[in-house]
């Protein structure tokens, strides 16, 4: 095998276009049996964890020791009726305000990463259109440099995680069982301490100061001319102006996301000799993370489960994105390769089901049923256009009873299996199983 095929991800992508089989509810959740929930496509970046981990110290720090100020704040802005609105408002002018000091970093070439810091393109077009006096900050849930920010931003992509980590609840309140975990190393980050203090004096003596009543905000110049712009943005460069972190923080991460021992940890080993730019070969990589695991075999039934049911998941899909190319017009023209995928799929199904897999009973059933291949193909259209329609989506594809095909949507495949005859000697995976975060994870560890 050497490349892998990736189909497009719900968590990036919510086309409905995608997912023609409803296969991913079957391989996340054969992932997250792995991974507990603390990995997704888009939650990829250790300082993006780092950043939410401070900004929520920092507001936690907020609320206990500046009490009276955030409770005439709160009588005083419109918008501000609950907790969760100012801990909300607060997080999203702290996400602008890093935008805006990567952007200035970046502009006046200091020597600091901007890989993972979302906006500074909206912000550099922020900047040729507007002055410094009316750009603002907002601490608003409803406001932010992204468009619905609350959930695109960096909290809003590492919530999830964040909460099965039990670091925060849905209304972000930090979590007792993490706090003092959190305070240990934060305790131990002086140049963050140095930075949080700061950032509270700017918040409490400025930003709860601004006149408008809806909702508190201060343009970048308001912020300069406080004379607190250079020491915040220092302190946010030197803790965070690169993606490597301080040891104490690796450690701290590498534990909370389960790198530790289990799955995960084997995996996380098996991963880190991979050779950037080589295709990430994610059977391969399940396979070897198998030797660490011969004494936990409850770990080891999760990678071999994967092992198992991935096949069948690949083929089941590349059957549907196959036919689904505009090239393909008859049943008839392609029916040798297709009775050797239907042998090859029929082959892939000898595993046993996890009961928490009604969709892969179902798509298994389908998959052995027997009778003719028009016939059967049929059946899996229909499977398909069910699975679509329930996504309020639209069927690529359909066939009348003579196997001639109609194409609504055809997405291209890789020249490297744009064949049966290819895809079958290569037989990738389609599924990734987080193995591309996993890596990005492991570059900031490393």
């Amino acid at each position: 095998m050497r490349a892998f095929f990736t189909i497009p991800d719900l968590d990036i992508n919510q086309e409905t276009s995608v997912d023609p089989m409803g296969v991913q509810v079957i391989w996340t959740h054969l992932g997250q049996q792995i991974f507990a929930d603390k990995l997704t496509t888009i939650a990829n970046d250790l300082r993006v964890f780092t950043f939410n981990i401070f900004h929520q110290h920092l507001i936690n720090k907020l609320m206990a020791d500046h009490t009276e100020e955030l409770h005439e704040a709160k009588k005083y802005y419109q918008t501000w009726k609950t907790e969760f609105d100012v801990k909300a408002g607060l997080l999203m002018f702290l996400e602008d305000l890093v935008t805006h000091i990567f952007y200035h970093c970046k502009e006046d070439h200091t020597n600091a990463e901007t890989i993972g810091i979302l906006g500074l393109n909206k912000v550099r077009s922020l900047y040729q259109t507007y002055a410094p006096e009316n750009i603002y900050l907002s601490a608003s849930k409803r406001m932010g440099i992204l468009k619905n920010q609350l959930i695109l931003g960096m909290t809003g992509r590492y919530k999830g995680p964040m909460m099965n980590m039990s670091f925060f609840d849905r209304s972000f309140t930090l979590l007792p069982q993490t706090r003092e975990s959190v305070n240990h190393f934060m305790l131990k980050w002086n140049e963050a301490i140095e930075l949080e203090d700061h950032i509270i004096k700017l918040l409490t003596k400025h930003l709860f100061q601004s006149g408008k009543r809806d909702f508190p905000r201060l343009s970048i110049a308001e912020i300069k001319q406080a004379g607190l712009w250079k020491k915040i943005s220092e302190g946010y460069l030197i803790c965070f102006g690169k993606r490597k972190l301080p040891r104490d923080i690796r450690n701290f991460w590498k534990d909370k996301l389960g790198l530790i021992s289990g799955s995960s940890a084997a995996l996380y080993k098996e991963i880190s000799d991979w050779t950037p730019g080589d295709p990430i070969r994610h059977e391969d990589i399940f396979m070897g993370a198998k030797k660490y695991l011969k004494n936990e075999p409850e770990e080891l039934l999760k990678i071999d489960q994967v092992l198992d049911i991935e096949p069948f998941l690949s083929h089941t899909e590349f059957l549907l994105r196959f036919l689904a190319q505009p090239e393909i017009k008859h049943i008839s023209d392609e029916e040798k390769e297709l009775k050797q995928l239907r042998e090859l799929i029929i082959r892939s199904a000898g595993f046993s089901i996890p009961p928490a897999l009604p969709r892969l009973k179902e798509l298994h059933q389908l998959m052995l049923k027997e009778g003719s291949l028009i016939d059967w193909l049929q059946q899996v259209l229909l499977y398909h256009h069910t699975i679509m329609n329930k996504r309020g989506g639209t069927k690529w594809l359909e066939m009348d009873a003579k196997g001639t095909l109609k194409h609504y949507f055809s997405p291209p495949l890789p020249e490297d299996i744009n064949t049966i005859k290819k895809y079958t000697k290569e037989q990738p995976w389609l599924h990734h199983y987080y193995l591309g975060t996993l890596w990005s994870i492991h570059q900031g560890l490393k």
